[in-house]
């Protein structure tokens, strides 16, 4: 047997009987030693870790009528979080009025309350008072506001349209508005 300058022997000194280990073999099992580590360390560290936190925020949904042929109004529901101020939540509302174009544009609240009696008093810009609609179409715009108030403010009776800060009588001509309204259910889709 000759021996090679690269072969190692445990102990040191080769036994008579004992076959050399080569070096290039020592150096593979050490990689696949250190690879088997490094993935078990891995994979350790992995499922050590604490599950990431996922923040889920409660949202509710808003009522807003819209007109619908022929005569009637839809409800449609639309999310929001249940973290909003009611004035916030008068603002989503009349987004949501102006995103179903029941409400032009132009039309904005200025002013957000509620007395003590439970009426909301919702005061417009003074485009609520001129406007020019023929008579069903301002029952469903009319209605469209109130009764999407009253859905989603449940301490709420009746709702109060001002325009600029005074009450009005009417939009058009068509319903009566000088008093505070109650919600409209014979006017929604069966």
């Amino acid at each position: 047997m000759s021996r090679n300058k690269d072969d190692i022997y445990i102990g040191g000194k080769p036994p008579s009987h004992a076959k050399p280990i080569r070096t290039p073999y020592i150096i593979v099992l050490v990689v696949i030693a250190l690879a088997a580590g490094g993935f078990f360390a891995f994979r350790y560290v992995k499922m050590a870790k604490p599950p990431l936190t996922v923040v889920v925020e409660e949202t509710s949904e808003l009522k807003i009528y819209y007109p619908s042929p022929p005569a009637k109004l839809s409800v449609k529901g639309v999310p929001v979080k249940n973290t909003l101020t009611d004035r916030e939540k008068a603002d989503a509302i009349i987004s949501g009025l102006r995103d179903g174009k029941t409400i032009p544009e132009t039309l904005a609240l200025i002013d957000f309350a509620t007395d003590t009696e439970g009426t909301l008093i919702l005061n417009f810009t003074p485009d609520i008072a001129l406007m020019k609609l023929d008579p069903l179409r301002e029952i469903q715009m009319v209605y469209a506001i109130v009764n999407s108030f009253l859905a989603n403010f449940a301490k709420a009776r009746n709702v109060q349209l001002l325009s600029a800060g005074q009450a009005f009588s009417t939009v058009n001509g068509t319903v009566y508005t000088y008093k505070p309204m109650e919600f409209n259910s014979q006017i929604l889709e069966d």
